[in-house]
């Protein structure tokens, strides 16, 4: 691997965060490339006491330090390979008595065992990797056997092991986690529409579009309309030509992420503060863990957590924040500053 200074090089929105947030604490910052044949990483890099930090693409990077032909480990990387395996995380979140959702973990080359679990489910399914990221690959809202075999039959062509679980309904929350505290809550509603009892979906789609380049939000990009939404709407018995009633709001995926055109907004005191002590229990019981984007599912949020109201999604190793610094109604939160003050704490 090559790494050689690029001052002109352009980072990423997260890496752009940390450089500011480091720069604003008086810490030098130097941007960097690694090449390693054909593939290139822009990073931002930066001292703390004697250890050197890459971060791009919200993975922050240990440099080891006289080595010179990597980059180095993730600052999460004792919690890495727990994290990935989305079955082991959801089985070691369960046996802390957390609360996640139910289901099964299938191998794609016996696929024909998959295919007998849907009869096991007594409402909505989840088809997703066991192994997957940004969302790729994840089925929600599988109410019928022919989209079930069918989502099972694309997420298999990709990864080769599957998890099938319920879908859980109620608000999408991501918690973002700095040791040893959440600093901030978005709740995430994935790529939607609102009646207004006259436009189309497609026609509201086209609106919002409009809406969201005069707004200029790096976290809000356009809606794509692909086979992805397509089916998606098909199988909620939805679609594009339909006319939703005024006020009425219209799922276009059943998955959010920024990318994929969820609306966020960034709350807090809306949150009743027993889902952040949940959030922080199991990031501090999960080890090596120091700091994630975690994602739950609450019935109501602003009651307090039970055992029954509230599931545990996942828990992420390399979480993007953006979206944090770039709220619709101005409530951001400078995430990138409260990263670098642990590091700052922690290799000072």
């Amino acid at each position: 691997m090559h790494i050689f200074e690029a001052p002109e090089a352009q980072l990423d929105p997260t890496a752009q965060h940390i450089k500011e947030a480091a720069e604003a604490r008086n810490i030098p910052t130097i941007t960097k490339i690694s090449q390693k044949g054909r593939v290139l990483h822009v990073w931002t890099t930066f001292k703390i006491g004697t250890q050197e930090f890459f971060y791009t693409n919200s993975a922050l990077k240990l440099r080891t330090e006289g080595d010179q032909e990597r980059v180095g480990p993730n600052i999460n990387h004792g919690a890495a390979l727990l994290i990935a395996d989305k079955h082991a995380a959801k089985e070691h979140l369960a046996e802390k008595g957390f609360s996640v959702p139910k289901g099964q973990f299938f191998r794609r080359r016996k696929i024909e065992q998959a295919y007998a679990a849907f009869d096991t489910f007594s409402g909505p399914i989840c088809v997703k990797p066991n192994n997957g990221l940004g969302g790729r690959g994840v089925f929600t809202s599988i109410t019928d056997e022919k989209w079930f075999k069918v989502a099972l039959d694309e997420v298999a062509k990709d990864f080769p092991n599957i998890l099938v679980e319920e879908s859980v309904s109620g608000e999408h929350l991501r918690f973002m986690y700095v040791e040893p505290k959440v600093v901030g809550i978005r709740n995430v509603r994935p790529a939607n529409v609102t009646g207004d009892g006259a436009s189309s979906v497609l026609d509201l789609i086209h609106a919002k579009n409009e809406a969201r380049k005069q707004l200029a939000l790096p976290s809000e990009p356009p809606l794509e309309i692909d086979q992805d939404m397509r089916d998606f709407l098909e199988r909620t018995g939805r679609s594009l030509s339909e006319v939703p009633a005024q006020g009425e709001r219209v799922f276009l995926r059943g998955v959010g992420g920024s990318a994929r055109g969820s609306d966020s907004d960034v709350i807090w005191e809306e949150v009743h503060p027993s889902y952040r002590e949940i959030v922080e229990q199991a990031c501090l019981a999960t080890p090596g863990l120091v700091f994630s984007g975690v994602d739950m599912v609450v019935e109501d949020y602003s009651v307090p957590a039970n055992p029954d109201n509230y599931w545990l999604l996942e828990l992420n190793a390399s979480p993007t924040f953006s979206f944090f610094h770039h709220s619709r109604d101005g409530r951001s939160v400078d995430v990138a500053g409260h990263i670098v003050d642990l590091l700052i704490k922690r290799y000072s």
